[in-house]
Formats: structure tokens, sequence, C-alpha cells
């Protein structure tokens, strides 16, 4: 049975909507049924659960619950508004302890065949959310967040990758150089989304492989450029300029289907 959400528990479940107290605690929140399933799914590690009285009532969520074995508070509607920043998280939300590896041992865990996704310098939640949703429904094995890059954990980044951070490996690298030289060193292929780059259709990457995506207003940093052993740029960019200002989630996309798609 559900018990009540003690004060403390909802000050310190409400503080995880800011960074400082997810890093303070290597924990982050998961809002809504989907979310929360996904990371049952995946067996993400979780740590309790709050659920409203109206949405005790409601069998799906009550299948849910039944397949925690965390603890579980009960609150009212109005306290669960303090908990969380989106809103109307379906009456549910939990609590989850942040995965991520050391960028030194990405090397060595990608093996023969793995593929990691760099993001250098993305910084809207949204955009990092719907790549991570996408690297893991393509099946890429890691994501490394570099300099500039939204935090992975954070409530947006969270809603916009509904799930997708828990079959990947995560990572933050500051700076990106020193992993990339560690990675060419594994014998890890390294390309990079840049409008100077071979056609994307062109393109035949090898494996273990990494493709890293810039900003949309700077793209790639030198430090990565540099350090590439080949740019691709997305079908058609010579002759519409246009692209250049595609959605990086959106072209991240059309890249990753043509690295790991086909």
């Amino acid at each position: 049975m559900p018990s009540p959400l003690s004060n403390r528990r909802r000050k310190a479940i409400a503080a995880l909507t800011r960074r400082r107290a997810r890093r303070r605690t290597n924990q982050t929140l998961i809002e809504g049924r989907r979310a929360l399933q996904s990371a049952i799914d995946a067996e993400a590690p979780l740590v309790d659960a709050v659920v409203t009285h109206e949405a005790l009532d409601d069998a799906e969520v009550q299948a849910l619950l039944d397949q925690l074995s965390v603890p579980v508070h009960v609150t009212d509607t109005s306290m669960m508004d303090q908990i969380t920043d989106v809103a109307a998280p379906q009456g549910l939300v939990a609590v989850v302890e942040r995965r991520l590896v050391d960028p030194a041992t990405l090397p060595g865990r990608l093996g023969d065949a793995g593929t990691a996704l760099l993001l250098d310098g993305v910084q809207d939640p949204g955009n990092v959310g719907t790549l991570l949703r996408t690297a893991s429904w393509f099946g890429a094995q890691a994501l490394v967040a570099g300099p500039g890059t939204a935090g992975l954990f954070g409530p947006k980044v969270m809603r916009a990758a509904a799930g997708g951070h828990w079959p990947l490996q995560l990572a933050r690298a500051d700076p990106l150089g020193p992993l990339l030289e560690r990675l060419r060193r594994h014998g890890v292929a390294l390309y990079g989304a840049d409008l100077q780059g071979v056609q994307a259709h062109a393109w035949t990457p090898d494996h273990p492989s990494a493709l890293a995506l810039g900003s949309e207003a700077h793209g790639l940093s030198a430090a990565v450029l540099d350090r590439l052993d080949l740019p691709v740029a997305l079908p058609g960019t010579q002759d519409r300029p246009a692209v250049e200002s595609l959605n990086v989630a959106v072209a991240g996309g059309i890249l990753l289907y043509e690295w790991l798609g086909g």
C-alpha cells in the first residue's frame, strides 16, 4: 500500500527539477505513465514513486505500481503540482538514479561493432532529448554530451527522450578532444556532420564508429572537426543553403538512418 508523502520527501523530490540537486543526489525525475513503463521495462534504477489519490483509481496506474519494488507515496493533486514542473504529469512521477559512465572507459565498451553519438554544443533540451530517443531507437550503443550540451537528465530532456535514456550508455566529456583521441586509438572511425562533407547517401560508414553533431548556430567545434576521419553532409546541402538551418534533431535523425538504419 502507498504511504503518505512526507513534507521532507516532497521537498527533496521537488528539488530534482533543479540541476544542482540532480548532481548532488545523482537522481532525476520520471514523469508520467509511459516514461515510467519504459524505465520499468529497462530495469532502470528506480528509487521511489509518487501517485495522486485520483490516479490510484486508474487501472493502468495500478498495473504500473504493481510492477514496482520501490516505495510508493500518495499525495493530492496540489502537492503533485509542487513536485514537477510539467502541467499534467498524469498523477504519477518517479525518482530514478542517473546512469553516467566514465567517458575514458567508453572506447573499451564499444567493442568491435559499437556506435556512439557525440553531441558537441547542442544546447536545446528538446533537441537533446529527441536525439537520445532517436539514437536509442536506431540501436546506437552510447551517447556522449560534450561542452555546451544540455544536461542529459534535465526535465525537458527526460520528457523528449520518452524512455530513450535506458538502452544507451551515457557520458559527459568536456572537452571532447581527448575522448576522440582515445576512440581513434581503439580503432573507432570518427564521423561528423558538416556542410563540406561527403554526401550522406554516398557514405559507407565503418564500425565501430562515432558520429558527432554540432549546434545549429555554430556546427562542430574546431577541436572535433580537426579529429574527424570523414565529415558527412545531408543530401542536397550544396544546392539548397536553407538546409543549413535544419533543426539538429531532424538532421541528426536523417544521419542516424544513413549510419545505422541501412
